[in-house]
């Protein structure tokens, strides 16, 4: 059994054939329609025309696609609407070109725009109150079964955050059950990177100070979409807990509390950098929090340790740095903490791009504290999350998902 709470359906779409099209009415540029069930919109010509997908128009979800928006003139209208005996929508235009809607279609994209809205899938914010919530599923379970590995992923898309426990304390372990999610991205740090305490510490990460938690590389263009962390060695109760932090949540708090320093966040570009002197050189300025068009937060992009000497006019950089000081004050703030003391054999998953992460200090003369990392980009894991849907969550599957630290 999954020890993982039951979830919300996320997009409250009825199947096509239990919203059947009761009328339309074609208005020149608009045509109206109306479903048994009393929903009704009027929809665009030219959209309609646009979203065409017969053999001469072309596949949009293959990408095999001939019709392109040039083709379609503004004017563009219906010489005959009508609904067939499959109880589609068929078109005849001027040109007397044939199109066919399943009601399906038509009723996910009619409406208002409150209603294109509700597609948006809402993240469930946390914090140190993650533990009650928190998605635990066997190695066993998301390895060989679908299903589980679904529902991990859909703990993933929920709180940004999972557990994978019973995973064997070995090194194979690490890529076998990463690569079920996506595929592994290999960095210049390689496409495992062991961290274990060492006095000659390339990063951070190797050695047994406290880290104040933040997310990995925002010095690439494209952060890690998702982390993997595999613990084989802890010395559990000599420290080096796991300190997460939902970094959607510290900055809705921001917003309500201090929406000026909020702004500054998601509109003055922050630079951070990494070096290894003859190796690499890492520079990108961006956004902490990154917005979508309707004002959602869709990504974070933090990590104190990487932040370079900050450019911009005198007169606005104080105020940056107090919006970084204020975020970080949040993110150490423990009541925003998730702490969690790691054991081997198990494995956090989680949101690179939403989810901080950090630990407290530990004493490496006490125990050998080893665990294995390893990267995913956000739309592979995506992609395996909508594809598990169609199988075993239709509903969900057209979920529109915060896409990250975009910019």
């Amino acid at each position: 059994m999954l020890d993982t709470p039951k979830h919300p359906t996320v997009i409250e779409n009825e199947p096509a054939s239990a919203r059947p099209i009761r009328s339309m009415r074609n208005e020149g540029a608009r045509i109206a329609v109306e479903f048994d069930d009393g929903t009704a919109g009027r929809l665009s010509m030219r959209w309609l025309r646009l979203a065409c997908e017969c053999d001469t128009c072309g596949d949009t979800a293959s990408g095999k696609r001939w019709l392109t928006p040039a083709d379609v003139p503004a004017d563009i209208r219906a010489a005959s609407v009508e609904i067939s005996l499959a109880g589609e929508m068929s078109v005849t235009w001027q040109d007397g070109h044939v199109s066919h809607f399943a009601p399906g279609l038509l009723a996910a994209h009619i409406g208002s725009a409150s209603e294109a809205g509700a597609r948006r899938f809402q993240p469930q914010l946390w914090s140190s109150d993650l533990a009650g919530r928190l998605g635990r599923f066997p190695f066993d379970a998301v390895v060989e079964d679908d299903e589980a590995l679904f529902h991990s992923l859909r703990a993933l898309r929920d709180h940004g955050i999972a557990m994978l426990t019973c995973v064997p304390a070995e090194p194979e372990a690490t890529l076998r059950v990463a690569g079920r999610y996506g595929p592994v991205r290999e960095t210049s740090y390689g496409k495992v990177f062991d961290l274990i305490s060492r006095p000659d510490a390339r990063v951070a990460g190797e050695t047994a100070r406290a880290q104040i938690p933040h997310t990995d590389e925002p010095f690439r263009y494209s952060p890690p979409g998702f982390i993997f962390f595999h613990a084989i060695r802890t010395g559990a109760g000599s420290g080096g807990t796991s300190l997460m932090v939902d970094g959607f949540q510290v900055a809705e708090q921001m917003r309500r509390k201090n929406p000026e320093l909020f702004d500054l966040l998601t509109r003055h570009g922050v630079t951070f950098h990494r070096e290894h002197a003859g190796e690499v050189f890492f520079s990108a300025e961006a956004h902490v929090v990154s917005l979508d068009a309707s004002g959602a937060i869709t990504g974070i992009r933090y990590n104190d340790r990487c932040l370079a000497p900050q450019a911009g006019a005198v007169e606005e950089i104080d105020g940056l740095i107090e919006a970084l000081a204020e975020l970080t004050r949040l993110i150490c703030d423990p009541a925003n903490q998730f702490q969690h003391q790691l054991q081997p054999g198990e494995v956090l998953v989680f949101d690179n791009q939403r989810v901080l992460h950090g630990r407290t200090a530990f004493d490496p003369t006490l125990a050998v504290r080893h665990l294995r990392s390893c990267n995913l980009d956000r739309d592979g894991v995506h992609s395996a999350l909508r594809t598990l849907a169609r199988r075993f969550a239709p509903q969900e599957t057209e979920a529109v998902l915060y896409q990250g630290a975009i910019f």
